[in-house]
Parts: structure tokens; sequence; C-alpha cells
């Protein structure tokens, strides 16, 4: 009988549990007796090779609905039948007085910024750590995004580093609940309250996530969603802001649609079209229907997932603030420990993950050094709008350690691996399992490409 050379993931995390409550110290890598299968990153097969679940997913109910809207001919926003069905039970779902529907959560953003009165000149304090939408909807209207610094537990951004940031030319706040878990909302809205500062949630990845038993987006002023067939509520291409300001919600309902008042028939006010299809509001109504279950089994899988990566070493969850009492694990994010990888670079690691058949992938880079955000201050807008020296001063403090430390270690799995069944979760571990056990591996093969590439 052959001989096992390898341990099960039962096994591996079986020993990995009693040696970490015997060190009582922070995990750290151990040797493993026999030669463990080989990476499928290095010719070995890979853990997995079957797809996971697709998203989005679809039903009978979207069809039909998708051809009742075709068929009744009344495809717009002024009169299709389903954009007011959504807009009342998105409402209804987040506990909020009302929500208009949009394109997209970029122009939900944007629309929340000017009903606000941002505008040139203007300064929005907000998350580095997000997706680039966040900031083309400040700096479109020719504001500043001025980022508080990253906290590299919950991947949010730092309200103990918001005050200091905070100038006469500050006129919002955006937290970026990311990855569907709430920011900080408690101080971050203490601080808003203290200098009379409206609080803009984006929301667009964190539907349903809560604080204290209330849905985040309708903590501050307005909240924002995304409905982009990747979240968790698809519908292709739409967002959505929610309010319980009659007042906003009136004027985001005029802004998107020209400036035009339905009640004068007036254009009384500065606006854009960022009307939508009833076809887009179509499908949302139709996802809405199954919505809760999709939550449930995507939940219960994230928290299994949690409590069995804590046993494997070299691996940080996203954490979570303790008021936060619901996250809908959009993705599912963490970090990579170095050391426990003899130093190979996270990205190598990501790569040994997607060779296993594991959807991973890097997160966001570090906004405020892309090259987008130079460019924006040296265009002729921006020039015309602030002087030399306030764009100087912008430059000199634009600087966040944490963000550089977050974004060079953080990566993220996409929902995907949590919408089947448990089998599925047992193969994301088991991949994870095998990486880790390979990581001298990793690093051999690390710094034989690199000594190759010095030769050339």
């Amino acid at each position: 009988m052959q001989k096992k050379t390898t341990l099960s993931r039962r096994e591996f995390l079986g020993k990995t549990s009693v040696g970490l409550a015997a060190a009582g110290a922070v995990p750290r890598s151990f040797a493993i007796s026999g030669s463990p299968k080989a990476l499928a990153l290095h010719g070995g097969t890979a853990v997995r090779s079957a797809p996971f679940p697709a998203w989005p997913q679809t039903t009978e109910i979207d069809e039909q609905n998708i051809l009742k809207s075709l068929r009744n001919h009344r495809w717009c926003t002024s009169d299709g039948e389903f954009i007011p069905k959504f807009e009342k039970a998105w409402a209804g779902k987040v506990g909020s007085r009302g929500c208009v529907i949009a394109p997209c959560g970029t122009h939900a953003l944007q629309i929340a910024l000017e009903i606000l009165g941002v505008g040139p000149g203007d300064e929005v304090i907000t998350s580095p750590y997000t997706y680039i939408a966040t900031i083309d909807a400040i700096m479109l209207g020719y504001s500043l995004p001025v980022f508080a610094d990253s906290d590299l537990k919950t991947f949010q951004l730092d309200p103990d580093d918001i005050e200091h940031r905070m100038t006469e030319h500050t006129r919002a706040i955006m937290p970026v609940h990311i990855y569907g878990a709430p920011s900080h909302l408690d101080k971050v809205l203490a601080i808003g309250k203290k200098y009379g500062i409206p609080v803009i949630e984006d929301a667009c990845q964190a539907h349903h996530a809560e604080w204290k038993g209330k849905k985040v987006g309708t903590f501050g002023a307005l909240g924002c969603f995304s409905f982009q067939e990747s979240k968790v509520l698809p519908g292709g291409e739409a967002g959505a802001l929610v309010s319980d300001d009659d007042d906003l919600i009136a004027k985001a309902y005029m802004f998107r649609n020209f400036g035009g008042d339905p009640k004068t028939h007036h254009y009384e006010t500065r606006g854009f079209k960022y009307r939508i299809s009833d076809f887009a509001a179509a499908v949302l109504v139709g996802q809405l229907e199954r919505y809760e279950e999709l939550c449930a089994k995507r939940e219960s899988h994230a928290a299994y997932l949690q409590a069995e990566m804590k046993k494997i070493p070299g691996f940080l969850m996203q954490e979570n603030y303790p008021e936060s009492t619901r996250q809908n694990h959009y993705c599912f994010g963490m970090r990579y420990v170095p050391e426990h990888f003899e130093n190979v670079s996270r990205d190598k690691v990501v790569a040994a993950l997607k060779a296993e058949g594991i959807m991973a992938n890097t997160g966001y880079p570090p906004l405020n050094k892309e090259p987008f955000l130079e460019r924006s201050l040296n265009s002729r807008g921006f020039q015309a709008v602030f002087s030399p020296e306030r764009l100087e001063k912008y430059r000199r403090e634009n600087h966040l350690p944490r963000n550089d430390e977050l974004c060079a270690s953080a990566f993220y799995l996409e929902q995907n691996m949590l919408m089947g069944e448990k089998s599925d979760v047992d193969d994301v571990l088991e991949a994870f399992n095998k990486v880790q056990m390979n990581a001298s591996a990793l690093a051999s093969a690390q710094t034989r490409a690199s000594g190759s590439s010095r030769m050339m």
C-alpha cells in the first residue's frame, strides 16, 4: 500500500489547532512530514476544476418581469411600471422614507453630492480603500477627495483620522461600507454632527448590512446603493439613493430629470439625465423575491469560512466592529501575513489560489497614488478652481501609511464561492490549506524567478 504523504484538510486543521493552543501565541508556519502535494501553479493537480455557482442567478420571475415590461411598452423612467414598485420596495426593505433609483451607484453618489450643494472648491473626506467610483463621484464636481487613513483590521476608513484632516472647505464626509461591512458610524456621525457637516453613506456594497440592528444607508443624510450585476442584489446596471428627508428626495427626483419639477412643470434647478430603463427595475423586483434566502446562504457559509480559516496560519480575516450586527459578505476580505510565506509576495499567493480553482483577487490599489489623481489636479478645470497653494498642501498631506500596508497585503474572495453548498466552501479551505503547506515551494519558485530575471 502506498504511504500517505499529505495531510487531509481535517488532519491539517486539527494539528494546527492543537499546536496553536499549546503555543498560546500568534499562529506561525510549521513543518509537515512527508512531501505535500505539488501546487497546481507548479504542475500539480488543482483542488477544484469545476466552476463555482454563477452570479447573478435568475429564475422564471425575472424573465416574466422583463417580458411584462417589454410588452406593456412603458419602458422609460417617467411611466415605467417597475421603477416605482422597486423604489417603494427598497425603501421599505432598508427602512427609509424615500428611494430614488438611478442608472448606477456612481450616479447615486454624484446626485447625493449635488443636492447637498457640494461643488467646485469643496472637500469631501472619504476612504482610500474603495472602488474608484467613490472618488470619481467627488472629482466630477471639481471637489477634492480628502482621504482619511485606513484601519488595517476592518479595511474601513479610520474615524480617528478624520478630524485633523478637516478644513473650512470640508462640506461632506463619505464613509464607505467596504466589502459589505459597516464603517464605524457612531464616530463618523458624531464628527458630522459636531461640525454641522452631512454624512453621505457609500453603501454600494453593503445592502442590508446593519449597525446596531439598523440597515446601513439610513444613518446619514443620504445613503447610496449599487445594483450592478456583481452586487448581492443585481440588476445589471442600476443604483439608488435613500433618505428620510423628503426635501432631499424631491431634489433627487428633479436632478435625475434635468432639474424639472413635476409639480410646476418648470426646470427649477440645474440637473442632468440620470433616468433609467424600466427593464433594470423589472429585474430588481424579481431578484427581491429570493433576496433574503440568498443572503442567508451567503452569510451562513461566510460564518463557517471565517471560523475555519482562523485555524490556518498566515491569513487574517477582515474584522468587524462589535456594533456591526450584520455583514453581507459581498466580498470575503482578508490579508496575508508575509512572514508565514517566507515573504512571498501577496500576488504570488493569490496566483497560487487561482491555480487551485479559487476565485481570489487582489484588493484595491492605493487610490491616493493612482495616476488619475495627479492628472486631475494638473487639469485646466482643477487649476481654475484651486489655487496652487491649496493643491500643493493637498499633495503634502496625501500620505496614508496604513492604507499602503493594507493595499499591499489585502485580497478577497468573490461571493460565488459562498453561494453553493458547504462542500464548495470546503474546497476553498482545502486550497488555502494546500497553499500554506507549500509556502516554502512558493518562496523557492519566487527566488528562482527573481534570479533568472536578473541574469537576463
